[in-house]
């Protein structure tokens, strides 16, 4: 410590952009699976309908978070003029999971309890895109820009 001062803090090591991808990943499909096995242990330790919402409720949140870990894994770095249709591909990806939710669960909606479906899936989605915000804005990445042509 300095006198007068205070110490400073070691600072972070710099990370590629496809480094800081991968942890968020490996963070969001933890934290994914983390809140439907919850949701899952919830529904069944009440039971009836509860346990219905909360199976389909967690397939449909466990289903969107391997859309978004897929999306964060994929190696953007070797296909950089794709990368942002990745992002649109994981987008219909999971409009895709949700309509044929809504289409499978329909028939079934009288054996299951919305509330446990839509709680459950709301934990799952809103657990995972915090994961995926805050570990994404956090991650220290540096950027290579091309060099400038002679001037």
């Amino acid at each position: 410590m300095r006198i007068g001062g205070t110490a400073r803090a070691a600072p972070r090591p710099v990370r590629t952009h496809q480094e800081v991808f991968r942890r968020t990943a490996a963070r969001v499909g933890a934290v994914g699976a983390a809140l439907v096995a919850l949701g899952l242990l919830a529904g069944m330790l009440t039971g009836g309908r509860a346990w219905n919402g909360a199976v389909w409720g967690g397939g449909a949140g466990a289903l969107l978070t391997l859309i978004t870990v897929a999306g964060l894994t994929a190696p953007w770095d070797r296909f950089p003029l794709l990368a942002s249709s990745g992002i649109m591909l994981s987008f219909l990806g999971k409009i895709a999971v949700m309509v044929a939710v809504v289409l499978l669960a329909g028939p079934r909606r009288d054996q299951m309890s919305p509330m446990w479906f839509l709680g459950t899936l709301a934990v799952v989605l809103v657990g995972v895109t915090g994961v995926e915000i805050v570990f994404l804005a956090s991650g220290r990445s540096f950027t290579v820009e091309p060099r400038a042509e002679d001037e």
